[in-house]
């Protein structure tokens, strides 16, 4: 006893096999037209035909040519060329050379401003400042920050 599922996957296969029959016989039909109308052309018209069709074939390999320029050109890279070839041999050392610079500047940077919060918070800070020291002792003077 067949599933449902199978007897629709037998129905779907039947149905793709019976389309592809028709387009067959639909194509087979076409070309049997062309054949029969290509042999009743005018002179004028096989002109005309040949003339379209090495236009055709010429821009076809016009197009192939830009095609084959532009994969070489992807390949080798824009940007790399703009430094020219010893850079783009060298892109992994490149790479790696800048990778090595941005953490640098990174750690550096990170050290800069660790040096400007030592600073705010270092005695010298509290020295510098308008107020006393003894005003940051005191306990009121955290109340009286908030409120103001």
């Amino acid at each position: 006893m067949k599933t449902y599922k199978e007897d629709m996957t037998h129905e779907k296969n039947h149905n793709v096999i019976a389309d592809e029959m028709v387009e067959q016989q639909v194509a087979h039909h076409m070309t049997d037209l062309l054949n029969d109308r290509a042999q009743r052309l005018t002179l004028h018209q096989q002109e005309r035909l040949q003339t379209a069709r090495e236009k055709a074939i010429n821009h076809l390999a016009q197009k192939q040519a830009l095609l084959q320029h532009s994969a070489v050109v992807a390949a080798h890279g824009n940007v790399l060329r703009w430094f020219g070839n010893h850079f783009g041999q060298q892109h992994r050392t490149a790479s790696a050379v800048l990778v090595l610079l941005v953490m640098l500047f990174t750690f550096l940077a990170i050290q800069k401003f660790e040096q400007m919060n030592q600073i705010e918070n270092s005695d010298a800070f509290l020295l510098a400042s308008e107020l006393p020291p003894e005003a940051y002792a005191d306990k009121g003077f955290d109340a009286w920050l908030d409120s103001n």
